[in-house]
């Protein structure tokens, strides 16, 4: 779905003819009768019913109809925005490190693709509750977390994603690797005081066990640096797979597996019809429908 299949949906009703809606939006009529089939069927709904007349919108497609005519008009709303002599505030969505490359960025990719393309900053965070507070205070406008912590802000689903183990290639542990067989094995960790640390310290204890913390670093490419020499293992997230070298580290899973809820969340005043979080969440039921198939 893109905006200009939606503008082409909202021409077609308004006109009551594709071939008229073309010659308003200067397309060949074939093209904007292929987009508009195309979209009905990606909805699942059939929006118009055809007959020599023209065409008719039908009871589901009013519903649609409606919903493409707000986010239209709040793009209109945003664009005249863009069009002032202030620069428009750039988009900005907090985040951890891992999840500004596995998220946040295809997040951007999906509004450019939606013609919603803006400025942006990512900003980094150590863990949810700094991703909270930099929303609910209205320094970022999004927020992505992978830690489940109570909220007053609203909450988009993203999915699951499983958290595994990465060692020097010659660490002997079986696959998958028992949580007690952590204990004892020199591990690399976030820093004393981080967001993180304080969460993986939970854990652990947990757990009874007292990691050997053989380095502490903040930095995710230290942390394979650490790995690759020998150094040390790690809980690495599995949405982050570009740091690992084929064949020069291990990775396992643990046993039992441990998975993170990753979610996007964002003030509940934001306006229900910004075409931004419209993607967002569009993006959001894609990535989780993708999860689904994992283990529980």
């Amino acid at each position: 779905m893109n905006i200009q299949q939606l503008t082409y949906l909202v021409e077609t009703a308004e006109t009551g003819s594709m071939t008229a809606a073309a010659a308003q939006l200067y397309v060949a009529q074939p093209a904007l009768s292929r987009a508009v089939r195309a979209l009905e069927r990606e909805l699942g709904v059939t929006v118009f019913a055809r007959s020599a007349r023209g065409v008719r919108v039908t009871s589901e497609g009013e519903v649609v109809v409606a919903k493409a005519r707000r986010v239209l008009r709040s793009l209109a709303v945003l664009q005249q925005a863009g069009d002032g002599t202030t620069p428009a505030a750039p988009f900005t969505i907090a985040a951890s490190p891992t999840l500004q490359a596995a998220v946040a960025i295809p997040i951007l990719r999906a509004l450019d693709d939606h013609g919603l393309s803006t400025s942006s900053r990512l900003l980094g965070t150590g863990g949810a509750a700094t991703v909270h507070e930099l929303v609910r205070s209205g320094r970022a406008d999004l927020g992505i977390c992978d830690q489940t912590i109570e909220t007053d802000l609203a909450v988009i689903p993203v999915g699951r994603v499983e958290v595994r183990f990465v060692s020097p290639a010659a660490v002997d542990l079986p696959d998958p690797v028992p949580l007690a067989d952590l204990a004892g094995v020199p591990l690399v960790l976030p820093t004393l005081g981080s967001d993180r640390r304080a969460a993986l310290d939970a854990f652990f204890a947990a757990l009874g066990i007292e990691p050997v913390v053989a380095v502490e670093s903040d930095e995710r490419s230290v942390w394979m640096e650490a790995v690759l020499h020998g150094l040390a293992s790690c809980l690495w997230h599995s949405l982050d797979g570009r740091w690992l070298p084929p064949g020069a580290v291990t990775v396992r899973s643990l046993e039992p597996a441990l998975w993170q809820e990753v979610s996007v969340v964002h003030r509940p005043g934001t306006a229900a019809d910004d075409p931004r979080l419209e993607v967002v969440r569009r993006f959001a039921e894609l990535v989780a429908v993708r999860s689904s198939s994992c283990p529980s």
